[in-house]
């Protein structure tokens, strides 16, 4: 479904099909944006292993330190090229723990690291050789909708359900004509029996950093 027929069904629904509108294409618009970058959050409906420059890192000897691109919610599995088995996933807190000095151990890296540093990956021990560490994640779209020619990046059978977010910021709009607090909680209802509940940050930096799936002990 293009962002155009998304609301077209949206102006339906909220009785402002024809000029002068309401709600102007440039605010719907945001308010799809806004829609799909909560539903990808809130079920984690976006996950990637092939976009290069968010799943592909350049790996340089002797620097451990990587940063994540921002479009990155969380790390499923991570993997160097030059190694047969995918990196098992450490917190700073597990490595303070069982050995002395981590940071300045050098070699082949067996472990990853995302509470080092907000908005980036450390790898342990330090890499020895160039090389290519490959993602698996759970992202945001990839590019925002700002035409009514784009799409939705998430599955298509999800793509009518963006409908609920975008009235309910459309109903929550400050104005005599267009707020009622109502609709716009009967929208956010309906919006969460599809995506589920809010993420928040909290939640988010909890399970990056303490479940989020890895090969060998996770299940995100």
């Amino acid at each position: 479904m293009k962002l155009r027929d998304l609301l077209t069904v949206v102006r339906l629904e909220i009785d402002d099909a024809t000029a002068p509108y309401l709600w102007t294409d440039p605010e719907l618009i945001e308010y799809a944006v806004d829609a799909e970058n909560e539903a990808s959050r809130r079920a984690r409906l976006l996950i990637d292993s092939s976009t290069v420059a968010i799943c592909q890192i350049a790996v340089v000897a002797n620097t451990a330190l990587y940063a994540l691109d921002s479009r990155v919610l969380f790390i499923r599995r991570a993997k160097l090229t030059l190694d047969d088995r995918p990196l098992s996933r450490a917190s700073v807190r597990d490595l303070d723990n069982a050995v002395v000095n981590w940071e300045a151990e050098a070699t082949s890296p067996s472990q990853f690291v995302v509470d080092f540093e907000t908005g980036k990956v450390r790898l342990y021990p330090k890499p020895v050789a160039n090389d290519t560490l490959n993602l698996t994640v759970v992202r945001l779209p990839a590019v925002d909708m700002n035409d009514l020619e784009d799409a939705p990046e998430i599955k298509a059978h999800y793509h009518r359900s963006l409908r609920f977010w975008i009235m309910h910021r459309a109903y929550s709009k400050q104005d005599s004509e267009t707020k009622d607090d109502k609709k716009a909680l009967e929208n956010l209802a309906k919006f969460e029996q599809e995506f589920g509940s809010k993420s928040s940050a909290l939640d988010e930096e909890w399970i990056e950093r303490e479940q989020a799936y890895d090969p060998f002990s996770g299940v995100l």
